[in-house]
């Protein structure tokens, strides 16, 4: 196992855990913003929604290009002939922040710590429909934005992971040769996959003992402290 120069997280479930999710709360907050048809209610509009979503979400994957909740958005209320008097950035972020809770996993500021020790350099790679100015706000909230040298949301580079291209950009961004980064994220088909096709030492960070395997070599930890523990069997104290 080589020694990492440097190390790519995943956000989502990796370095903040998904504590919940209300889409019911988030439809009602932007509608205090609605013009229009204002007659539907946020159940109303979760029912289309859902229907929208299953008609792009296989074409996403299939594709891996990304689409952004600013563009399903001018969709979903376009369609409902509701208009707002907010624009799309400010309505993106007003649903992130009625919808969705996160809090940091466990031990991830301790690994931050080790790593910063060494001199690591550190980095974010998302798969997110949410662009990453909204991404670093939510960093922000559990002081962990500062902790990283750059954060790439999939929605601001088209392709989605595990695309070569958007590793590939991370990879540059990040200054160093692909082998010299570790790649850490929770998800085999994207994370780990996208890794081993780009040439990255992949980690599949699995606290939940979930069952799966890929071709190829890469690293399984189901806690951040047994990473921060390969990390000091290379490294050290």
């Amino acid at each position: 196992m080589r020694r990492p120069a440097g190390v790519i997280f995943d956000l989502g479930d990796t370095v903040l855990h998904l504590e919940s999710i209300n889409m019911i709360s988030a439809n009602k907050r932007l509608l205090e913003f609605a013009e229009g048809n204002t007659d539907l209610t946020a159940e109303d509009v979760q029912l289309f929604a859902e229907e929208l979503s299953r008609e792009a979400l296989q074409v996403r994957e299939d594709s891996m290009v990304e689409y952004s909740i600013q563009s399903f958005q001018r969709l979903l209320y376009g369609n409902l002939g509701i208009s707002f008097t907010i624009g799309p950035y400010e309505m993106e972020r007003e649903f992130w922040n009625a919808a969705i809770k996160y809090l940091p996993c466990e031990g991830i500021h301790d690994v931050l710590d080790l790593l910063d020790k060494h001199r690591i350099k550190t980095g974010i790679l998302s798969n997110s429909g949410f662009t990453g100015t909204v991404l670093l706000e939510e960093l922000k909230k559990h002081n962990l934005a500062h902790r990283f040298s750059f954060l790439i949301s999939s929605i601001d580079y088209v392709f989605r992971k595990p695309h070569k291209r958007l590793f590939q950009i991370t990879v540059r961004k990040m200054g160093l040769e692909p082998q010299d980064i570790w790649f850490v994220g929770d998800k085999l088909e994207y994370d780990i996959r996208g890794a081993i096709d780009s040439g990255l030492y992949p980690v599949w960070y699995n606290p939940e003992n979930k069952s799966g395997e890929i071709d190829g070599e890469y690293l399984e930890v189901r806690s951040w402290y047994e990473f921060q523990g390969r990390i000091e069997e290379l490294y050290g104290r």
